[in-house]
């Protein structure tokens, strides 16, 4: 999905006024918790032609997760470096999301969020305005990637809600 202004509005949204690092921690709890009961088929059966099933959600979220992780690292040792977008409809082709296991595609994200948690809780106040240049979003900070993540699980989290109930 292209990075379109009513998209990055609503990521922006979901995050507004709060601690971007306390949802970041949450989701995947919450995520366990949602998809403790879920079917094999609610996991995997894509909610129409052109979206994700639950699964590959989840390995999207862990592999954003894994570019996150190189950007807030990046930014620190290179503040101001060029930051490339991804397509990640490309992404999920080539990583054949829909082949991959969902448990284990949510073990990946956990462990990964956790490790960018781990990081970004020690950096200084300083290190949290160390930026780049995002090919699509332009100048973003540490500090604006952390709130976007956190905007971006709100938004994936409201769409596994909405295939579990059994819409789109």
């Amino acid at each position: 999905m292209p990075d379109t202004t009513d998209y990055l509005s609503r990521i922006r949204d979901y995050a507004l006024g709060k601690d971007p690092l306390e949802l970041q921690k949450q989701t995947p709890e919450l995520l366990v918790q949602m998809l403790a009961r879920a079917s094999s088929e609610q996991l995997t059966t894509r909610p129409s032609k052109d979206k994700w099933s639950i699964g590959e959600i989840l390995a999207h979220l862990a592999e954003d997760e894994l570019a996150t992780a190189w950007r807030y690292r990046q930014m620190l040792e290179h503040s101001g470096l060029e930051l490339m977008g991804f397509d990640q409809d490309l992404w999920a082709r080539m990583g054949d999301y829909c082949s991959r296991v969902p448990d284990e595609s949510l073990a990946l994200f956990r462990l990964l969020r956790n490790a960018n948690l781990q990081f970004l809780k020690q950096i200084t106040p300083e290190q949290w305005e160390c930026s780049g240049i995002h090919a699509e979003r332009g100048h973003i900070t540490i500090r604006d990637l952390a709130a976007h993540m956190a905007g971006h699980d709100a938004n994936h989290v409201e769409q596994i809600r909405a295939i579990l109930r059994g819409g789109p």
